[in-house]
C-alpha cells in the first residue's frame, strides 16, 4: 500500500511501487550497495560505476536517501583514493574529486527524474533508459574539470566505452543482486525495495 509520504520518497511514482519497503530492508540494502560499491573501488583502483549505483539508488530509495548515500560512497571512494591508493595532493586531483561528486550527485537527480516519468511498461528498458541518461550526464558534467586541469584523455571513446561497459556490468549485477536479496532476505527484513518491480 502506498503511503502519503510515497509522493516524495517513492522512487518510481505509484505506478512502480507495490507495497512500501521496511525501513530495515532499505538499510540492509544500502548496506549491501555501500559495501559492494566501496569494496570494487579497491579492487579497480577507484573505477567506480557512480551512473549505475545512481540508478540502483534512484530506482530503490527515495531521492533525499539516494542522494546522501551518494554523497557517502564518493566521499569513501576519496578517502580511500587519498589515504589508501595515494592519489597525489594537489589543486587540480581535490578540484577532479569534488566534480566527481557533483557529477554523481547529478546523475542521481536525472536517474530518479528518469525512472519516475518513463513510460510504463519494460522494467529492463526503464533501468536502461535511466543509465543512459545518468551516464551521460555524469561525463558531460566532468568536462570542465578536463577543460580547466587535463584530463581530456579521458573523454577518448575507447575510454567512455570501456566506463560505460563497467557502468553496465553493474547495473546488470545490482539488479540479479537485488532479486537475490528480495527473494531470500524478506522473512528477516521484510518488504524489500526492488528494482525490477511488476507493473
Amino acid at each position: 500500500m502506498i503511503t502519503r509520504n510515497s509522493s516524495t520518497e517513492a522512487p518510481c511514482g505509484a505506478d512502480f511501487q507495490i507495497a512500501e519497503p521496511s525501513i530495515l530492508s532499505s538499510f540492509v540494502w544500502l548496506v549491501i550497495l555501500i559495501v559492494a560499491v566501496v569494496g570494487a573501488c579497491l579492487v579497480l583502483s577507484c573505477v567506480t560505476p557512480f551512473a549505475a549505483l545512481a540508478v540502483a539508488l534512484a530506482g530503490t530509495v527515495g531521492l533525499r536517501t539516494a542522494l546522501v548515500t551518494m554523497a557517502f560512497v564518493w566521499f569513501t571512494n576519496q578517502a580511500l583514493g587519498f589515504f589508501v591508493l595515494g592519489f597525489p595532493w594537489t589543486p587540480g586531483v581535490f578540484v577532479w574529486g569534488l566534480m566527481i561528486g557533483a557529477a554523481a550527485l547529478l546523475a542521481t537527480v536525472v536517474a530518479e527524474k528518469a525512472l519516475r516519468h518513463a513510460p510504463t511498461g519494460n522494467a529492463p528498458a526503464r533501468l536502461g533508459l535511466a543509465l543512459l541518461l545518468s551516464f551521460a550526464i555524469y561525463e558531460i558534467a566532468l568536462l570542465p574539470a578536463a577543460w580547466w586541469f587535463g584530463g581530456w584523455e579521458m573523454f577518448m571513446p575507447e575510454i567512455i566505452a570501456q566506463i560505460a561497459f563497467i557502468d553496465t556490468a553493474w547495473l546488470v549485477g545490482m539488479v540479479l543482486l537485488n532479486e537475490v536479496f528480495s527473494a531470500f532476505c524478506k522473512p528477516w527484513v521484510g518488504t524489500t525495495p526492488r528494482l525490477i518491480r511488476s507493473p
